[in-house]
């Protein structure tokens, strides 16, 4: 929390806005943690002592209770070196809080109802944002015109927590979406999108008095120098709330009534229901942060680390329950694992050979790291369940500067472990296992290791086979537990903030009740660009990637082209780098094998930017045209569906054709070719599914609609926008089963990408007429 609300503060200034965080939970535990509200008279007896220490008037005859012995330690600490007139201006917002907390106390007993106007009042003291704000400010001079900004600060992180609260929290609880329901007499829903809304303009207004302050005094470095702190806190506590798993609860939902709805045309109606629960979505400060589901292979090798560290039985109660849940319906990998790991006997010495096809497919779809991904898969099944390792199978050690942040860890714990497993524990050097430990303790301030899961919890399963005390491992535990999704399983990753928030900007800019949120979305993403011109696709880790920095870009070219120039001169740069000798693009270090995805991203972000990069356009839609099947199709790689893949490369070569020197001929008949296989394989009830022998999906159909919208028969736009819309469910989203993979071939679930593909979708389907595409499709089945 500290590092988030000020990056740039020194060690010693960390910590005393950590202690200040803990302290300000405990506080709030004494009267949230309970079953009945605290009365007036309880909380009382925990803060006024607490004030009389901050005021001077501490009575020192007898000792204090643990609270107050902990508040004396750390107010004279936090008195050192802070500004004159500090302590006073803290303490009065300190005792503001204190009187306040009393006064909700109070309302509660007495079951009095505030007005919007007087909730707003008293959550602004009661969340004690200023207070904890003041402590990064307690060295500089004292600033009034700033309070207005401090005000700010606190309604967005409050309204926030409030927000996302709304889901959990019961009717006559005094959030702002409950009191915003029964003053303006709506439901929860619409009052979520009131308090959303309202947010958003408190951020218009700190915007708008931030700069009047700089105007007002253009050349007082320290004003503008002061305005970004403010700023960097507000953004930073709101996304630690979301990084710390504050926000689980579901939003609640906004209804509309039958009779509107029928009378609506079907497809504006389903865009105007997702709209509204995406509009909910966006994060004050810009970021689409949604929750990886929880899955067996990382649930696994969690409960497998805590068995063999000896710790958190509770959580192991947990998490056992959590796969003997999904025992039966899982697929035949995730049953090898959960059986590995709950019932280790039972696991064949040829347990390796279960494992084979699924083994054959990550080498297939790998291409020279499917040996390592071979490897690494048996090594898991050693963690879970004892597989006999074989000490041949070994993998060599790589080069390291040459390898993915991922590649690097992988290989470093998949050495170990067979090491370990071996008894052939010299063949690793003492060098490589301290260089295993030192990547792992790179955390970039995340709960997952680059915000992965997998490749955390096994650097982590080999650290503890070789070095099982090491004080990581405890430290390690603590992240990963907070990173569980609701249900309670282990997910993939625990972010994918930037990838999300760029691929959710375009689709966003298709919609005018959702673009308003994109400048702050463009803002978000163009900050996280790094070093090397790229970006990674979650905040706060290192390895920057292709596919996250192709969508960047496309966002950023398409909200604001000359505003962003710099970001996507640095973007192509960066991806100029990358290309490979016969025109394709590899996902993480240039060298690597090319993959399909990325190089038709490399195609839609570079060529929009004009005839600088026409070679390299050029040469990346002949790898594309050259990658196409006779069938119409493109191998898959990061995804697992067919229509994903074919849309991604349609889409590039549809922004290549005016690139001078394209073949036009060539990539017209590339096209149609993938045309014709998705009009091949639609499937009966109108949709497509991640390939022709599986059922259709929402998030597939969404995937296809796009491509025959524009090129297509208007009877397959039909079948497939009727199956679509009846995928839509009452809370306005498109559940799907997930495309996306990692490791390959696995899938992992972001369930918000089903519904920035649908709402495209849906959009590109709004200059066809409903009526006219559902009589052209009664016209083909006669």
């Amino acid at each position: 929390m500290a590092g988030a609300v000020a990056p740039s503060a020194s060690p010693a200034e960390l910590e005393m806005l950590a202690c200040w965080g803990a302290f300000i939970t405990l506080v709030d535990d004494c009267f949230d943690r309970r079953s009945a509200h605290a009365s007036v008279s309880e909380v009382r007896t925990v803060l006024d002592p607490l004030v009389s220490i901050l005021t001077g008037n501490a009575s020192r005859s007898e000792p204090g209770a643990p609270l107050v012995a902990a508040l004396e330690d750390l107010w004279q600490r936090t008195l050192a070196g802070a500004a004159p007139g500090w302590c006073t201006r803290f303490a009065a917002s300190y005792t503001a809080f204190a009187e306040a907390t009393c006064q909700e106390a109070q309302w509660r007993q007495e079951r009095y109802v505030p007005s919007v106007r007087e909730y707003v009042q008293l959550r602004r003291r009661t969340i004690t944002v200023v207070p904890l704000l003041q402590v990064t400010e307690r060295h500089l001079n004292p600033w009034p015109q700033a309070g207005v900004l401090h005000e700010v600060c606190a309604d967005v992180v409050g309204w926030t927590n409030d927000l996302f609260d709304a889901g959990a929290e019961s009717t006559d609880d005094a959030g702002l979406v409950g009191v915003l329901a029964r003053e303006r007499g709506v439901g929860r829903g619409e009052a979520a999108a009131m308090a959303r809304a309202m947010i958003e303009e408190r951020l218009e207004h700190f915007e708008t008095v931030a700069l009047q302050l700089t105007a007002a005094h253009p050349h007082l470095l320290d004003n503008r120098s002061r305005i970004e702190g403010l700023r960097t806190f507000l953004h930073g506590a709101v996304a630690w709330q979301y990084e710390s798993r504050r926000y689980r609860a579901t939003l609640p939902v906004q209804q509309e009534s039958k009779q509107r709805r029928a009378a609506a045309d079907p497809v504006e109606e389903a865009a105007v229901r997702l709209e509204r629960r995406l509009a909910l979505a966006v994060a004050p400060g810009g970021a689409l942060p949604d929750r990886c589901e929880g899955r067996v292979l990382e649930t696994a090798l969690l409960l497998a680390l805590m068995r063999t560290h000896g710790t958190h039985q509770e959580e192991q109660r947990q998490l056992t329950c959590w796969l003997e849940e999904r025992r039966e319906k899982a697929d035949s990998l995730d049953a090898l694992l959960i059986d590995a790991v709950l019932r280790p006997h039972t696991l064949p010495p040829g347990a390796a050979d279960a494992a084979a096809p699924v083994t054959d497919r990550v080498t297939a779809s790998t291409g020279q790291r499917g040996r390592l991904k071979h490897t690494m898969l048996h090594a898991v099944l050693y963690v879970l369940g004892g597989l006999k390792l074989r000490d041949e199978d070994i993998p060599d050690a790589g080069p390291g500067h040459a390898l993915s942040t991922f590649t690097q860890v992988n290989l470093l714990a998949a050495r170990v472990i067979y090491a370990q497993a071996t008894a052939y524990p010299h063949t690793v050097s003492t060098s490589e296992r301290f260089q295993l430990a030192d990547l792992l303790d790179d955390d970039g301030g995340r709960l997952l290791w680059e915000a992965s899961a997998a490749t955390h919890l096994l650097g982590l399963n080999a650290l503890q086979s070789c070095r099982p005390r090491h004080p990581l491992i405890s430290r390690a535990l603590t992240g990963l537990l907070l990173a569980r999704d609701r249900e309670g399983g282990m997910p993939f990753l625990d972010s994918q903030d930037i990838w999300l928030t760029a691929t959710g900007g375009l689709a966003y800019l298709t919609r005018p009740g959702l673009r308003l949120y994109t400048p702050r979305m463009g803002a978000f993403v163009a900050a996280r660009q790094a070093a090397d011109g790229g970006w990674p696709f979650a905040s706060g880790i290192r390895q920057t990637d292709v596919d996250t920095t192709t969508r960047c870009m496309e966002f950023l070219h398409a909200l604001d082209s000359h505003h962003y120039r710099d970001y996507l001169t640095r973007g192509a740069e960066y991806l100029a780098g990358k290309a490979g000798p016969g025109g394709g693009f590899p996902t993480w270090r240039e060298g690597d094998d090319p993959d399909l995805d990325m190089t038709a991203g490399a195609i839609l972000a570079l060529a929009p930017l004009g005839t600088r990069y026409a070679p390299l356009v050029i040469d990346a839609t002949r790898f594309v045209i050259d990658a196409q099947h006779p069938d119409g199709t493109w191998s898959p790689s990061w995804t697992l569906s067919e229509p994903s893949v074919i849309l991604r490369a349609v889409d590039a070569l549809h922004a290549a054709r005016h690139t001078p020197g394209i073949d036009p001929a060539r990539l017209s008949a590339a096209a149609a070719r993938a045309v014709a296989r998705l009009t091949a394989t639609q499937q009966p009830d109108g949709g497509w599914g991640h390939s022709p022998h599986h059922d259709s999906d929402a998030l597939s159909t969404a995937q296809a609609l796009p491509i025959v919208t524009r090129c297509g028969p208007p009877h397959v736009t039909a079948a497939g926008m009727a199956y679509l819309l009846s995928c839509q469910d009452d809370t306005g989203c498109f559940p799907s089963p997930p495309d996306q993979t990692g490791p390959r071939p696995l899938a992992f679930d972001y369930p918000v990408v089903a519904d920035l593909h649908a709402l495209t979708a849906l959009t590109r389907a709004q200059p066809l007429s409903m009526t006219k595409i559902i009589a052209e499709r009664n016209r083909s089945t006669r």
